[in-house]
């Protein structure tokens, strides 16, 4: 039963994992575009579709809270159906603040790398 469960909430978070990172690169690619060619109504656009990939990573997130999964390692243990051992699992927790920010300060970067990409080809505002 207990592996039931478990494999549930892994197919649960990778579905959930899934449709966030597809959204996340589409609400990446479309903002310039949006905002170039539609103008106020774009950004309105862009918000809404910014909105419902907000609401997915935060399905993928409540995943991972209840199953107590944060760092790097966890979470491919747990996407793979796997679990960690009670060292190997003090040692992430350890790692976990660091990680955090890491993670905002590469999600930060790669979002201003794509939208100076897309604002040079299409040339701003």
């Amino acid at each position: 039963m207990k592996k039931e469960i478990n494999e549930a909430e892994v197919q649960k978070h990778n579905h959930y994992g899934n449709i966030f990172s597809l959204l996340f690169i589409v609400s990446l690619i479309v903002f310039v575009p949006l905002v170039k060619f539609l103008g106020v109504f774009g950004i309105i656009v862009w918000v809404a579709l910014y909105a419902v990939t907000f609401y997915y990573a935060w399905k993928v997130h409540k995943v991972q809270k209840e199953n107590d999964v944060s760092t790097y390692k966890e979470i491919v243990a747990f996407s793979e159906g796997k679990t960690l051992d009670e060292i190997q699992k003090q040692r992430e927790i350890g790692k976990r603040p660091y990680q955090n920010v890491i993670k905002v300060l590469c999600g930060a970067a790669a979002g201003a790398i794509v939208v100076g990409i897309m604002f040079f080809i299409f040339g701003g505002f």
